[in-house]
């Protein structure tokens, strides 16, 4: 949800076929080798949109900010709001020297970007012309890796797009990326259900993570991707734009997941 990364410049989903959700990766730390999968997750569209499909063209990695290796990936359209709060799909594996990490990601763009608005309308998605050659997003990560790991690709479309005053979209990405090892969550649901808020973590240094909640699901929200620190949680009301407070100095040790709330005991949204 993030960092706010407008992006060092945009990143990319793509899949072989999303027909993983979460698999366990097999370490085979024993021969001095350990498994690395790519996957992708986005934060839900609530308002205005019921589809964003991004051309991807190519991904590449980086372990030491110099030599890029190619993902193993066809390049494809990818409609990319079906991975919230929690899900993600699997984009590849590969296998890396044990302790190795990958430190960017680079993604080419191609030019069939497309948004469907709630009325079934297509609109292209126009993205700059900047965007569609070899841009670099660095991936977050804690100091050491000594086993397997997941790289996560974290898109914001609901925060990427931009209406303009003609009718058209264009696409500014808001990506981060980071990997999984030793990250925490903070999920739960909240009250009134039916009413989507837009949840922010804010830590001490002001580093920002955002995720809607789903009234689909009892209004549950779940923000991934979280290093040790004590965090605010605020949410922004999708219908009104008021920001409140919902939750103070939540505090999260790497790892550990902090759930809030049931679906049965829900927080209050003031």
């Amino acid at each position: 949800m993030k960092k706010l990364f407008s992006i060092i410049p945009f990143l990319g989903l793509v899949t072989l076929l999303f027909t993983s959700c979460g698999s366990d990766l097999n370490d085979n730390n024993a021969n001095g080798k350990s498994q690395v999968g790519f996957y992708l997750t986005d934060a839900p569209i609530v308002k205005g949109y019921k589809a964003v499909n991004i051309d991807v063209k190519s991904i590449s990695f980086s372990t030491d900010s110099i030599h890029w290796v190619n993902l193993p990936i066809a390049g494809k359209v990818v409609e990319i709001t079906k991975f919230a709060n929690g899900k993600d799909s699997l984009l590849s594996n590969i296998v890396l020297d044990a302790g190795v990490k990958v430190t960017q990601i680079r993604l080419l763009l191609g030019i069939n970007n497309t948004i469907v608005l709630n009325d079934g309308t297509v609109k292209p998605l126009i993205v700059p012309s900047g965007y569609t050659s070899g841009l670099k997003l660095n991936v977050q990560s804690v100091p050491s890796l000594t086993s397997g790991y997941k790289v996560l690709i974290d898109f914001d479309a609901a925060r990427s797009i931009v209406a303009r005053g003609n009718g058209s979209y264009s696409l500014k990405p808001v990506i981060r990326s980071y990997i999984q090892a030793n990250t925490s969550f903070i999920d739960g649901y909240l009250s009134p259900a039916k009413e989507a808020v837009r949840v922010f973590t804010i830590n001490t240094a002001g580093d920002t993570i955002s995720t809607v909640s789903d009234t689909l699901k009892n209004n549950y929200f779940r923000v991934s991707g979280l290093f040790s620190a004590n965090y605010k949680i605020q949410g922004q009301k999708i219908n009104t734009g008021e920001i409140v407070t919902i939750k103070d100095n939540v505090s999260v040790i790497g790892g550990t997941d902090i759930h809030l709330s049931t679906a049965e005991q829900p927080l209050l949204v003031p």
